[in-house]
């Protein structure tokens, strides 16, 4: 038994012998682990959805799909949690992207979040992303728009590696793209976008704030890169190999990465931003949150600053985690609604 990724949801498969086995159909999300008892009846999997928490489950042919666990907080009792729906849109040079769009339950048009994975090899999947931050944004009447621009794992490896030294080149116009996607949509409001990120994602939120001509809402970058020449430099060494393959050399391509930097254009970010920064951060150091912090304070831009200082790449403490997402939906919700 085995588990495929289709468009970002695990479809489960079977053999046994010559046989192939029919299955219950499971819930649209993420099969994190999977095991099967004595004649694969029951087979227990550990599944991830937009609406619901990690969860244990099984199934077999006698009953079909049923949790055995119920790890949902006391908030989704309360709400309608939304489920995505795959679309895809153009993109340039005839490609195709796939995102998830999430709409609120109640008609539009809606304000949206244009939200941006990390990686940049990571895949946008149906899943309880953000502490349940989709899910509460959408019960305030905000979409969510999450593309798998160019990078995305799950696409093929053409698609992947087309990020690979051209960050800020094809991922930027693919979020272009998803923009002009959204505001063709009668049900979006195309004049109230946000868009968000952390890692990478932070890198390319800060791109579409700085290099695209939108007004935007409002912006949120959690540890994202601002000078790719100075975060090349900053990398661990055993990161240097995967950064001059992935991102490029700071030593030979200073002039590229200096011309698809943020920070290059940071004068022309005029959006109200939430910068949120581990101060340990060995992957993004926080200087790279700094410099630009203070070229947008410098200029009177509305610019909010987030310092962890128990935190590296990402949160560890779940205080810090829960009290960084009340606060990023405070500030999306006070933007967009």
């Amino acid at each position: 038994m085995w588990s495929v990724n289709e468009d970002g949801r695990s479809t489960l498969h079977a053999r046994h012998g010559e046989d192939t086995p029919l299955l219950p159909s499971i819930p649209r999300g993420v099969i994190a682990a999977l095991a099967t008892a004595p004649r694969a009846e029951p087979v227990v999997v550990l599944l991830d959805t937009a609406t619901r928490p990690t969860e244990i489950a099984a199934l077999d042919p006698a009953n079909g799909f049923r949790y055995l666990t119920d790890t949902r907080p006391p908030a989704l009792s309360v709400v309608e949690p939304v489920e995505p729906v795959s679309v895809v849109y153009p993109a340039s040079a005839g490609r195709d992207v796939h995102a998830l769009l999430y709409r609120p339950k109640f008609p539009g048009p809606h304000p949206v979040l244009l939200s941006i994975h990390g990686g940049p090899e990571a895949q946008e999947r149906p899943m309880y992303l953000r502490s349940g931050l989709y899910q509460h944004l959408l019960s305030q009447g905000i979409a969510v728009f999450a593309p798998n621009i160019a990078g995305s794992t799950g696409y093929g490896t053409r698609h992947q590696k087309l990020i690979y030294r051209n960050w800020g080149g094809f991922d930027l116009d693919d979020l272009d793209h998803a923009t002009r996607y959204l505001q063709a949509d009668s049900g979006i409001d195309g004049d109230r976008i946000a868009v968000m990120g952390g890692s990478y994602g932070g890198f390319a939120t800060l791109s579409c704030l700085a290099r695209l001509p939108y007004q935007w809402a409002a912006g949120v970058s959690l540890c994202g890169p601002t000078n790719l020449v100075t975060l090349a430099r900053a990398c661990p060494p055993t990161w240097k190999h995967f950064v001059a393959t992935v991102l490029g050399d700071p030593d030979t391509d200073a002039e590229y990465l200096t011309q698809r930097s943020p920070i290059t254009y940071a004068d022309a970010i005029t959006a109200p931003l939430f910068v949120l920064q581990g101060a340990r951060d060995p992957r993004v150091p926080r200087a790279e949150a700094d410099q630009l912090v203070t070229r947008l304070q410098d200029r009177g831009i509305n610019v909010r600053y987030d310092v962890f200082d128990d935190e590296g790449h990402g949160f560890t403490n779940r205080d810090n985690e829960l009290r960084a997402y009340e606060e990023i939906a405070q500030f999306l919700c006070g933007h967009l609604i």
